[in-house]
C-alpha cells in the first residue's frame, strides 16, 4: 500500500491508499479548466499585443529603423513568430480542456454505473 499526503489548510494528513487506486476530483479538474481559460485568455491578449508590433513601426533610419523592422518580424513572420507560437499554445491549452472534460465524463458515467450496483436498504 502507499501513502497519500493530503493537504488542507496548512494540516497534513496520510492516508494508505492501495497502489492500484486512483483518485478523480471532479472540483479540481473545474479548477483546472478554469485556469486554463484564463490562461487561455492571456495568450489571446499576448497574440494581440504581438500583432501590434508586427506592424511596420516608423521609428526613422539606421538602428532606429532595424529595430522597427525586427519587431515586425518578431510579431507575425513565419513558424517562430510570436504569434504563431502562442496560436499554437492557445490550440494546445484547448486541447487540454478537451481532455479535461472527456476525463470527467468518463468519471461520471464510471461512478454513476457503479452507484447503479449499491442497494442501500435496512439497517442491520
Amino acid at each position: 500500500m502507499a501513502e497519500v499526503a493530503v493537504t488542507t489548510g496548512g494540516t497534513a494528513a496520510v492516508s494508505p491508499v492501495p497502489a492500484e487506486a486512483f483518485a478523480v476530483s471532479p472540483e479540481l479538474a473545474s479548477d483546472a479548466f478554469r485556469r486554463l481559460s484564463q490562461l487561455q485568455d492571456v495568450v489571446g491578449q499576448m497574440v494581440r499585443q504581438a500583432k501590434v508590433l508586427g506592424r511596420s513601426v516608423p521609428l526613422g533610419g539606421g538602428y532606429a529603423g532595424e529595430v522597427g523592422e525586427f519587431m515586425a518580424r518578431y510579431g507575425l513572420d513565419g513558424d517562430g513568430s510570436a504569434v504563431a507560437s502562442l496560436t499554437r499554445f492557445g490550440r494546445e491549452l484547448e486541447n487540454l480542456k478537451t481532455q479535461i472534460t472527456v476525463a470527467l465524463e468518463r468519471y461520471e458515467r464510471e461512478d454513476e454505473a457503479a452507484a447503479d450496483g449499491v442497494d442501500c436498504k435496512g439497517g442491520g
